[in-house]
C-alpha cells in the first residue's frame, strides 16, 4: 500500500507540473533623459518608478558610457539590483561609447552580441537567454535607426539581425526589444512572425522622433507563436512643479509564454557570440 501511495503522489506531482500557469514576463523598453544634468536631476525619482512596475527585463536605449562618469543604465541597474549589460559597436577604448544596455532580474544562462551592417557606420544588437520559471527565452536588443536613414539601409541592418537570430534562437521563444526608424509596415515586413506590441494609432505617432510622425520608434516585438500580448503601457515620469507635462521615458509590455520549449529540444546551433 505504501509503494502505491507513493505512486499516486508521484503521479499527481507530474499532473500538478503539467497544469502550471503560463509564464508572464514583464519588458520596459527605456530611453533616458539625454542630457547628463536632466539624468542626475531625475535618476532617484526614474529608480523609484521603474522599481514600482518591477519589469523583468529593462532594455535602454540611446545610452552614453563615458570614461569620466557612470553609464546612466548600468546605474540604474545597479540601484534596482539587476544585471546590466552593454552593448556598443565602439570600442571599449574610446573616450565616449553609445549603443544600448540590457538590464534583467532573471537568470541569464547565455549572452552575445554582433555587428549589424547597413552603412558607413555598423550597428551593435545583443541578445541574452532568460530562464524564466520553467521557459527559457531569447532577447534581442536592437536599434534599427541608421544614420542613412533609407528604406534600402534599413533592410540591411534588419536582414543581419534577422540572420544572426536565426543562428542563434536555438528554437527558444523569443522578443527584439528596440527602437524603430522604420514605418509600422516596413518593420513588420522585414521580421516576419514578430508583432509589435504597440498597435494604437495614437500611441505610435507619440513614440517616434519629433518631425518623423511615420517611425515606428520603441517597441517590443514578440512571436506570434509563441507569446500572447497581454498588456501595454506607456512609461510616464510625473511632471515636478517646474514641468507642464510628465516626460515620457518609454512603454513596457506585459507577455504570456504560450510556448515553452524544454531545454533538450533546443536545437544544437552556434552559441550566442560575436559573429
Amino acid at each position: 500500500m505504501l509503494r502505491w501511495g507513493c505512486f499516486g503522489l508521484l503521479v499527481f506531482s507530474f499532473s500538478a507540473l503539467a497544469e502550471l500557469p503560463a509564464p508572464v514576463l514583464k519588458v520596459a523598453n527605456l530611453r533616458l533623459p539625454a542630457t547628463a544634468e536632466a539624468w542626475v536631476a531625475g535618476r532617484e525619482r526614474i529608480a523609484e518608478l521603474i522599481k514600482d512596475l518591477h519589469p523583468d527585463v529593462i532594455v535602454v536605449q540611446d545610452v552614453r558610457q563615458a570614461t569620466d562618469s557612470n553609464n546612466p543604465a548600468c546605474w540604474l541597474g545597479s540601484r534596482l539590483r539587476y544585471s546590466c549589460d552593454f552593448v556598443s559597436a565602439d570600442r571599449p577604448s574610446q573616450a565616449i561609447r553609445r549603443g544600448s544596455a540590457v538590464l534583467t532580474r532573471l537568470t541569464a544562462l547565455e549572452d552575445g552580441i554582433t555587428l549589424l551592417h547597413g552603412d558607413q557606420t555598423v550597428a551593435a544588437a545583443g541578445m541574452q537567454r532568460l530562464q524564466l520559471q520553467q521557459a527559457q527565452l531569447n532577447v534581442y536588443a536592437a536599434s534599427l535607426r541608421p544614420k542613412d536613414n533609407n528604406s534600402i539601409v534599413r533592410g540591411h541592418l534588419a536582414a543581419d539581425l534577422r540572420a544572426w537570430m536565426e543562428a542563434t534562437s536555438q528554437t527558444l521563444p523569443s522578443l527584439v526589444v528596440g527602437d524603430f526608424a522604420a514605418p509600422t509596415n516596413e518593420l513588420v515586413r522585414q521580421l516576419p512572425g514578430f508583432q509589435p506590441s504597440r498597435r494604437n494609432p495614437s500611441l505610435r505617432r507619440s513614440e517616434g522622433r519629433p518631425g518623423n510622425p511615420d517611425e515606428h520608434g520603441l517597441d517590443v516585438l514578440y512571436q506570434v507563436r509563441s507569446f500572447a500580448d497581454i498588456s501595454q503601457q506607456t512609461i510616464d515620469l510625473p511632471a515636478e512643479d517646474t514641468q507642464a507635462n510628465p516626460s515620457r521615458l518609454g512603454m513596457m509590455v506585459t507577455l504570456r509564454v504560450t510556448r515553452v520549449v524544454p531545454q533538450a529540444d533546443a536545437d544544437d546551433s552556434p552559441e550566442p557570440g560575436l559573429l
